[in-house]
C-alpha cells in the first residue's frame, strides 16, 4: 500500500530511587527494573495477565529485547467493549454479524522502550485504550510481581532503595522549552497551575481540592467556568518565587493538573508569560503499510529508533549510571518472549 501517516505518542519512564544519605532521585531510568516486571507479566497466563476496567481491556502480549540492544520491543493489546453492536459491510450494507457487550475488536498496538533513557514511543491506538494513565494503571495491576526484585535491589545496593509503591511510573514528556524558559526570567511574579473542569478525573486529593471548589461555585450559581487555577504572588519588588522551577517538575511528574504557567521580567525589562500543557507528545512518521492496512513492524520501529536517537527530548539522560546486576549469573532473565 505504500508510505502512509502514523502518529507516535511519546512518553518519560522512571523508576524511582532512594540513594546514599537520603538523596531521593525521582526522574532517574534504570532499565533492568522494567525488564524483569515486564518479563514476569509475560509468565501469567495470557487471559489473566489482561487488565479490564469500564470499557477497556489492555495486555501485555509480547516483551523482548530489540534487535538493536539499545531497545526493547512489546506489543500491547487494547479493545472497547461493553454495548451490543451491528457490524456490517459497509460497502453493501449488508448485515456481517453481531458483537456482544463482552466482545471487542483486538487492536495489536507496538511499542520501543529505549534503554538509556526511559524514552517510551508507542504506536497510535485507534481504540485510544493504549495511553499513559492507563498503561501506568496496567502497572499498578501487577506491582505485585515487582517485589522480589525490590527485595534484590535492596540488598545488593543497601542503603539505596525501591519502595514498593514507587517503583515504576508513566509521565507526560515536558515542553522542549518550558523548564529552560523559566532560568531565564529575573523576577517571577506569579506562577501557576489549573485543572481542566470539563475534565473531572481528579483522583489525588491535590487535584480534588481544586475540583471541590469548582463544585461549590456552581452551587452557588457561579456558571460557565472552564477552569479552576491556584496562583503563587510575589508582590516584593524585585524579588522572586524560588524553588518554582522544582516544584512544578514535581507537579508535572505527578500529572495531577492539566497545565502550568509561569509570569515574570526578563533581564532585558520585557514581561513575559510561559505555559506547559500536560499533554502527550506526538511525532508523526511515514511508514510502509501491508495490504491489510497495518503498518510494517520493521519499518515503524525504524522510525521509532530515529526519533530516540535524532530528536530524544530525554537525551540528557543517556550519562547516567544505570543500577544493574540484581539477579546475576541468570537466575532471571531480563526480558522474555510472550504469547501473541
Amino acid at each position: 500500500m505504500g508510505n502512509q501517516p502514523v502518529t507516535i505518542f511519546g512518553y518519560e519512564l522512571i523508576t524511582p530511587k532512594y540513594l546514599e544519605k537520603g538523596n531521593y532521585d525521582i526522574g532517574r531510568f534504570d532499565f533492568e527494573d522494567i525488564g524483569y516486571f515486564f518479563g514476569e507479566i509475560l509468565k501469567i497466563p495470557l487471559k489473566d495477565r489482561a487488565f479490564r476496567k469500564k470499557n477497556k481491556m489492555i495486555n501485555l502480549l509480547s516483551f523482548s529485547n530489540a534487535n538493536d540492544q539499545d531497545f526493547y520491543e512489546g506489543v500491547f493489546d487494547t479493545a472497547r467493549f461493553g454495548k451490543d453492536q451491528k457490524i456490517i459491510n459497509i460497502y453493501d450494507y449488508t448485515h456481517a454479524g453481531d458483537k456482544g457487550k463482552n466482545q471487542g475488536l483486538t487492536n495489536q498496538v507496538n511499542f520501543l522502550i529505549h534503554k538509556k533513557t526511559g524514552l517510551l514511543l508507542i504506536e497510535k491506538d485507534s481504540e485510544n485504550v493504549a495511553r499513559g494513565n492507563f498503561i501506568q494503571t496496567y502497572i499498578r495491576y501487577h506491582k505485585d510481581l515487582i517485589h522480589p526484585y525490590i527485595e534484590g535491589f535492596n540488598k545488593k545496593f543497601n542503603p539505596s532503595r525501591i519502595y514498593k509503591n514507587r517503583f515504576l511510573k508513566v509521565i507526560s514528556l515536558p515542553s522542549k522549552s518550558f523548564f529552560e524558559d523559566i532560568k531565564e526570567f529575573s523576577t517571577i511574579k506569579d506562577a501557576y497551575y489549573y485543572k481542566d473542569i470539563s475534565q473531572d478525573t481528579g483522583k489525588s486529593n491535590e487535584a480534588s481540592n481544586l475540583l471541590y471548589l469548582a463544585t461549590l461555585a456552581e452551587e452557588n450559581g457561579m456558571k460557565n467556568m472552564t477552569r479552576v487555577k491556584m496562583t503563587f504572588e510575589n508582590k516584593v519588588p524585585k524579588s522572586s518565587i524560588k524553588g518554582i522551577e522544582a516544584y512544578f517538575k514535581k507537579l508535572h511528574e505527578a500529572q495531577y493538573f492539566d497545565g502550568f504557567g509561569v509570569t515574570g521580567r526578563l533581564p532585558s525589562g520585557r514581561n513575559r508569560t510561559i505555559e506547559l500543557l500536560n499533554v502527550q507528545r506526538a511525532f508523526d512518521v511515514s511508514v510502509e503499510h501491508h495490504e491489510n492496512g497495518l503498518p510494517v513492524i520493521d519499518d515503524l520501529h525504524t522510525e521509532m529508533m530515529l526519533i530516540a536517537k535524532k530528536d530524544n527530548p530525554l537525551s540528557h539522560k543517556i550519562k547516567i549510571e544505570q543500577f544493574r546486576g540484581v539477579f546475576e549469573n541468570g537466575s532471571k532473565k531480563e526480558s522474555e518472549k510472550g504469547e501473541s
